[in-house]
Order: structure tokens, then C-alpha cells, then sequence
């Protein structure tokens, strides 16, 4: 059964904005707290966060003031109540794409504006000649760090993520993956300067690039020599559009008619040279930082190949548990459809010196990670509401029993933007049987799929919005001359 409103709550209430504002500091940065809390309770807060934040933000994010007002909805009597005001993910690639060959950037502002709370409008960006420098302005000039997706589609999404959001998601991963679940935080797990080794960028708006800079942040306490990267160069938004334009045009049947500026067309040898180099210079970066940092305590977050190439070779020269048995190693991703070795686990951990190699679920969309117990289980944090669309309609489906739906999400502690987000992922959860783990934080089964994989390559999202609350938002949201 659906959670349903209680009357005026102020005791909820008081929580619920404690949750929103510093959710990890509210529970003294304890993980084991924080997923150890009834589900009532936490459902309960969830609710009184929903109509707090929709009162808050239809007033500050006009795309939400369009859509709850075309249908009608003022305040959420269940959690459920929430699904006609997610937000499909592709809402945030929904500029006309002419406009970055043009270089139009006031008017793709014009349409950032339109979905985030925080003011753009001074700020000045008819010198911007690309989409670093305009993405370099906004960071800059305002609270926000956009968050540029790789544009595997042939269209970048861009994503008005703000710095206090990524300094939160950043946060969420040390709380959770440097405490051992079911024990106190020690004082190193919180206070102590970790190394941070990120086998990527030093800067960039993808989080391939972003992320760096925040774990210097969160992980090595603004300390440089605490914070490890393999390329001491920004990683290009541009660049990331051009391969994602190239192979769009292939896709077609027609590579030589790519609509980006021939300036950025130029750049083209550039960027694959540095795609057929870097396998090797990350492997060559990881095993310097094998080597001058052995028994220290690390933070390393790679593609699970990368660290089992360099675990390999390291146990083939007869090194093993290199680094200090406190480290945390967080892979995943990265084997480009090529299976994973058996041994894997197993081959990182002892080289590596660790009890297990930890994943993590998320997106930039979302300021928080799921991470995987050892039951593998990705649990969500409770101040994460996760919905399970009916794939057809959109519609919630029922919040017990085992159920299989397209994820969706509401996170009370964005702070740029309305929270409210449907993915293009199809997973399962299990509500009625509490994880075998000790947590009793929503769990989300180890196996993920992206929907357009089981519908052949299509993926339309169905919204439960009223069609016309749809499209009026859309044209709202794209109607850049108005």
C-alpha cells in the first residue's frame, strides 16, 4: 500500500529538512544509521520532503511550475501522487541540437534556465566560442558545475548539476564505501587524508572529469599531493560532442556529413590518437601509483579491467597486498562487451590488499550512489525515493511483491534542480524480503538493464503526465525565442 500524507506533521517535517539539507551530517556520518532506519519512518519522511520540496521549487523551476500546474497538482497525498511529475532523462538533451553547431550558447542558457533554480540570466556568454568555454563560464560565474554527458545518442545531455551537488555525491561515496557497514566510523574513515587515485582527468564537465576534482575535495582534503590522476589536462566537452556526432553520421551511412563547426572537425585526428593511447597510459599511471604508494591507504575509483590488468601483471612479479588493508576500490564498467575474467575479484583483492572490489549505481542526474552490499545488492539511501514504472503506461507499480519496472527516482537533496528523474534502466526489487545484509535501506537486485536493449534499440518513455501537461511543458522548454 501506498504511503499515505499524515496530517500536519512539524515533527516529520523538522526531519524531512534535515534530510534535504545535510543528510549525511544528520546522521553524524554514520552509514550503518543511515540504512538501518524503519521503513515506515523513512517513507513517511519521503512524503513530507516531496510536498516540502514541490512548494519550494515550482516557485524557482519553471519547466516543474508548468507541468504540476497544467495538471492540476499542488501537493502529493502519497508517494505514488509523485509519478505525473518525474521527469524523463532525455528532458535534459531536449535543446535543438542546431544550436551547439552554431555556437548559439545565451539561447541553450535561455533553455538551462528553464529547469534549474539558480540565475544564469547575467551572465555573459556571447564570447564563448565552444562548449568548454561556455560550460567554463557557467562554472565560474554561478553556483552551477553542468554536468555534460558523453552523447553516446549523438546528442550531449547537459545536466545543471551544481557544485554543492557533486561536493554531496562525493561525500555520500566516502561515508559509505570508507566505513565497514555494521560498525561505528572510525576517526581516519571521516577526517583522515585518503589518497585519491583516479586513473582519469584532472578536470572536465563529464563526470569522467568532474569527479576528480571533488574526491581531491572529500577524499585528500584539498591536499594535491593527496590526489592522483593520469591525464594533467581537461577532458574536452567538445571533443566528447564530435565522437558522439562522428558516430552518429557512421550510423546513418553517411561519415562525411557531420554538422559541428569545422574548427572542432579539425580536431578529429586529435581525438582518436588519444583514444588509441589511453589503455596504456592508464595502466602505466596505475602501476606508478602501485609503486610510490605501497601501504598507504587509498581511494581508487577505475574500470574493473584496468585494475585487473595491473593486478595480474603485479602478482606475475610476485608483489601482493600493496596497499593498506583500509583502502577502498570501487570498479565497475569499462570491458566494452568483452567479459570479465572469473578470477577477477579475486586476482584485484589480493594484489590489491583488499576484503572485496565494491560497485556503485547511479548517474549524474542524482546526487546519490547506490552502492552494492555483499548480498549484491545496490541499497538506496533513504533520502532517495525509488519508483518502478510500468514500462506501457508509466504508472507506479506496487511497492511490494517482487517487481520488475523502469527505475525512477526523487532525491530530496538536489539543489540545483527539481530531483524528480525517470531513467532509461529497467531493474528489480524485491520489497517485501529485507536484505540478507543487515540493511533495511530499499535494495535494488545486482542485474540492471537498459530498456532499449530489451525493446531492440528503441526506448520511448511513457510518462504518468496527462499527454497535454507533456507537451506543454516541452513546448515551454523549447520554445527559445519566446
Amino acid at each position: 500500500m501506498a504511503t499515505i500524507a499524515p496530517s500536519h506533521d512539524t515533527a516529520i517535517e523538522r526531519e524531512a529538512l534535515g534530510w534535504m539539507s545535510d543528510p549525511y551530517g544528520h546522521f553524524d556520518y554514520n552509514n550503518t544509521r543511515i540504512h538501518t532506519l524503519p521503513r515506515e519512518e523513512v517513507e513517511a519522511v519521503q512524503l513530507a520532503a516531496m510536498n516540502l520540496r514541490l512548494a519550494e521549487r515550482r516557485q524557482q523551476v519553471q519547466v516543474l511550475a508548468k507541468l504540476a500546474d497544467t495538471q492540476g497538482i499542488t501537493s502529493l497525498a502519497s508517494l505514488d501522487d509523485m509519478a505525473p511529475l518525474l521527469m524523463p532523462h532525455d528532458i535534459y538533451k531536449s535543446y535543438p541540437v542546431s544550436l551547439l553547431a552554431k555556437q548559439k550558447f545565451a539561447q541553450i542558457n535561455s533553455w538551462l534556465s528553464r529547469l534549474t533554480r539558480h540565475d544564469i540570466s547575467g551572465v555573459d556568454v556571447s564570447d564563448c566560442d565552444s562548449i568548454d568555454s561556455w560550460l567554463t563560464r557557467l562554472r565560474d560565474e554561478t553556483p552551477l558545475d553542468v554536468g555534460a554527458s558523453s552523447g553516446s545518442s549523438g546528442t550531449c545531455s547537459f545536466y545543471p548539476k551544481s557544485k554543492l551537488d557533486y561536493r554531496l555525491s562525493m561525500t555520500g561515496m566516502r561515508v559509505q564505501l570508507a566505513q565497514k557497514f555494521g560498525q561505528a566510523p572510525q576517526p581516519g574513515d571521516l577526517d583522515d587524508k585518503i589518497h585519491a587515485i583516479i586513473p582519469l582527468y584532472r578536470d572536465g564537465h563529464a563526470s569522467m572529469g568532474a569527479f576528480g576534482k571533488y574526491s581531491c575535495e572529500v577524499f585528500a582534503k584539498g591536499d594535491p599531493a593527496y590526489w592522483h590522476y593520469a591525464f594533467d589536462f581537461k577532458l574536452s566537452s567538445d571533443l566528447m560532442w564530435l565522437a558522439a556526432r562522428l558516430r552518429a553520421a557512421k550510423a546513418r551511412g553517411d561519415a562525411s556529413q557531420v554538422d559541428v563547426p569545422a574548427s572542432l572537425l579539425a580536431r578529429r585526428d586529435e581525438w582518436e590518437q588519444a583514444q588509441k593511447d589511453m589503455p596504456n597510459q592508464q595502466l602505466a599511471f596505475v602501476n606508478r601509483m602501485i609503486s610510490e604508494l605501497q601501504g598507504q591507504r587509498v581511494f581508487v575509483m577505475s574500470t574493473s579491467n584496468l585494475l585487473y590488468a595491473a593486478a595480474r601483471r603485479g602478482l606475475e612479479e610476485g608483489l601482493s597486498g600493496v596497499f593498506a588493508p583500509n583502502s577502498v576500490f570501487m570498479g565497475g564498467g569499462g570491458a566494452k562487451g568483452v567479459p570479465l575474467p572469473d578470477d577477477l575479484e579475486e586476482v584485484i583483492c589480493k594484489f590489491f590488499n583488499t576484503d572485496r572490489m565494491i560497485s556503485a549505481y547511479g548517474m549524474t542526474e542524482m546526487n546519490s550512489f547506490s552502492v552494492q552490499c555483499d548480498h549484491d545488492r545496490y541499497h538506496v539511501l533513504p533520502w532517495v525515493t525509488v519508483f518502478l514504472l510500468d514500462l506501457d503506461s508509466g504508472q507506479p507499480l506496487p511497492r511490494h511483491g517482487k517487481q520488475t519496472g523502469r527505475a525512477a527516482f526523487f532525491d530530496m537533496t538536489a539543489d540545483s534542480c527539481w530531483g524528480g528523474l525517470i531513467t532509461g534502466d529497467l531493474i528489480t526489487i524485491d520489497w517485501d524480503h529485507p536484505c540478507e545484509c543487515g540493511r533495511s535501506s530499499v535494495g535494488i537486485e545486482k542485474k540492471i538493464n537498459r530498456v532499449s536493449e530489451i525493446q531492440g534499440g528503441d526506448d520511448k518513455i511513457s510518462c504518468a503526465a496527462t499527454p497535454a501537461a507533456q507537451a506543454e511543458a516541452m513546448d515551454f522548454l523549447t520554445g527559445l525565442e519566446g
